[in-house]
């Protein structure tokens, strides 16, 4: 549709010729592609039709409307990699092109820019508190951004990794299972850093034995996830430890459990959405800054400990309880952290414990960041306050220009030039889902495309399972016959067609694994499609796990663990081909994954 979109603006002149000529490269060569020069196939209105259903006239009508006038493209997500429509088959595609569309209608101008004019409230992030990455105490050294700035204004013993060896994280079952992964990680500090292979085993070191698995949830955030449920059933790892609030999910394959305590029962600070440097100015899904200091509401319950004690008694017994607490007990870490930040400029320590919290003020307006990219449309130094691009990122002066070769806006990539990635050519062109219609024989025995976007009730997870008052509302979870169930969406026709109903126990499968979901049938879907979200519901399997259906929701037991390129660590998960039929009850169903020599998933390489 957005191809599309550009080849109307091409044929009817309704994009800025002279921004093109000036800010961008490779224009001329996109050009060619979407008219048909390069493989005779323009990229029509009706010729996107015929792949997404939208009305040819629609889009057509859409492109002269947006091409006339100055917009603000909101694209969802975050607009730094994270969400959104990235985390499809084709999400590669889909962010290029929307940058295309920006650059054509001339990026930075008054009224032309994208990004996230949502999360658009003005606050304050000249004041400063650390984030959950900038590394709190012992940081990492190599992985957070504690050397940047909390180290200058906190220093403290930081933790020093002295393995360098990693491994992808959605190549790990392969990793375990088969001894040997590879993968392209993304990588925030520059755009050179995708083109950097890893390798497990590294070099000179042994493959990993034991895992200690602190905190999230892997089986319901990754993709084809039965996958991680043989690699914990495997001879090839010998020990397993989870540290862990809820015995759920992973914590049940772990051969030593370490509970800890929740928030609401040990000291901490922290400030609402504070992601320091794993995603910049998150808090601007707010309407404030709360920064927060968390007094105990209860003694840890049972035998859990908090975090901090449980890493400490582990630091006895290797001799480094010093070097890890420094010393101090947890209070006099959260009193550094406060010391650290700008909170004494504001409130004095003991105000702010028997307050319990701050609201950082509204930024003043002189004091407000400029536009984004306004300074790349006028031609000027980058003038926004932003950590990326890093110093060593520009091509030429430092702040003169984006992060690309070029330092231009580019429709055809050089750093793709080089690279020669059949995947992704230098030019962003289209390529179908390789899991949807034209799928063949798969789509035939699985003919409803699943979407599994993120849900807005329960975050990996963390509020889903626990007996909260999330169970009441019908749009997450629905009871029946005593279990509260994931609830699937699917089009009123396709529910008819099955015999299904509203509330109805449904089995959501394809070759990977079978989720049990109450059925919700709806209009707002199309035909052939079905929508449930992702990575938020606990895995609860009926049986042997890997080998039984699961009445957890955990509907990533069924997306595609296929990044989207062979030479990128993205996820591809955000769709998937699925039948759902109604529930007979049976409760043994055994995932691909365990299943010797079925193309899909680890059993192919064993």
């Amino acid at each position: 549709m957005a191809m599309a979109i550009a080849y109307v603006w091409i044929k009817e002149g309704l994009y800025d010729k002279k921004y093109v000529e000036s800010h961008t490269e490779g224009f001329d060569v996109w050009k060619a592609y979407l008219v048909g020069d390069e493989d005779g196939i323009a990229k029509t209105p009706e010729w996107q039709e015929a792949e997404t259903g939208v009305p040819a006239k629609d889009v057509r009508a859409l492109a002269r409307d947006w091409g006339k006038k100055r917009v603000y493209l909101a694209p969802g997500g975050w607009g730094n990699g994270h969400g959104g429509a990235c985390r499809n088959q084709t999400g590669i595609q889909w962010a290029r092109v929307m940058v295309c569309l920006v650059a054509m209608q001339g990026l930075g101008k008054p009224g032309v820019n994208m990004g996230n004019l949502q999360w658009g409230c003005p606050l304050d992030f000249n004041f400063y508190f650390p984030g959950y990455a900038d590394g709190g105490m012992s940081g990492d050294l190599e992985n957070t951004s504690m050397p940047v700035e909390l180290y200058q204004r906190m220093p403290q013993l930081p933790t020093m990794n002295a393995s360098f060896q990693k491994i992808p994280r959605i190549k790990m079952p392969e990793a375990i299972l088969n001894g040997q992964a590879e993968g392209q990680p993304w990588v925030g500090k520059s755009i050179e850093h995708q083109f950097g292979k890893m390798v497990y085993p590294a070099p000179g070191h042994s493959p990993v034995r034991m895992l200690y698995k602190y905190g999230g949830s892997i089986l319901a955030t990754m993709n084809n996830t039965n996958r991680w449920v043989k690699m914990y059933q495997s001879e090839n790892i010998e020990f397993v430890v989870n540290q862990s609030i809820w015995n759920e999910g992973e914590a049940k394959f772990a051969d030593l459990i370490l509970p800890a305590c929740t928030n609401f029962e040990r000291p901490d600070i922290s400030e609402w959405a504070g992601l320091g440097g794993y995603g910049h100015h998150g808090q601007q899904q707010l309407n404030h800054r709360v920064i927060v200091f968390q007094a105990p509401a209860i003694k840890p319950l049972g035998e859990s400990k908090s975090d901090f004690w449980i890493f400490n008694e582990i630091s006895k017994k290797l001799g480094l309880s010093n070097y890890f607490s420094e010393g101090i007990n947890e209070i006099d870490w959260v009193k550094r952290q406060f010391d650290a930040s700008d909170l004494p400029s504001q409130i004095s320590w003991k105000k702010f414990i028997k307050k319990g919290y701050f609201v950082v003020p509204t930024e003043k307006e002189e004091f407000r960041a400029p536009v984004s990219f306004r300074w790349f449309w006028e031609g000027r130094k980058k003038d926004v306050p932003e950590p990326q691009p890093l110093p060593s990122d520009y091509t030429e002066e430092y702040l003169k220009g984006l992060q690309t070769q070029s330092g231009k806006l580019e429709f055809e990539c050089n750093s793709l030039k080089r690279f020669v990635d059949p995947e992704r050519p230098p030019i962003v062109k289209y390529e179908p889902a390789w899991e949807g219609p034209h799928s063949g024989e798969q789509f035939e025995r699985f003919p409803l495309q699943m979407l599994t976007p993120h849900s807005k009730y329960s975050f990996h997870t963390q509020g889903d399972g626990k007996d909260s008052f999330l169970l009441n509302i019908p749009d997450h979870r629905v009871l029946v016959d005593g279990w509260y169930y994931w609830v699937i969406r699917l089009n009123r026709a396709d529910a008819s067609d099955r015999g299904i109903k509203k509330n109805d126990l449904v089995k959501v499968y394809n070759d990977r694994g079978c989720v049990i979901c109450a059925a919700l049938p709806t209009a707002r879907l199309p035909r052939g499609v079905c929508h449930g979200y992702e990575s938020s519901a606990m895995y609860e399997p009926m049986g042997e796990p890997g080998k039984s259906v699961d009445r957890g929701g955990c509907l990533n037991l069924l997306t595609p663990d296929k990044t989207q390129t062979k030479t990128t660590h993205s996820l591809s998960g955000a769709n998937a081909l699925v039948e759902v039929a109604q529930w007979d009850g049976n409760t043994e169903f055994i995932s691909a994954a365990f299943i010797d020599g079925h193309p899909e998933g680890v059993a192919s390489a064993e």
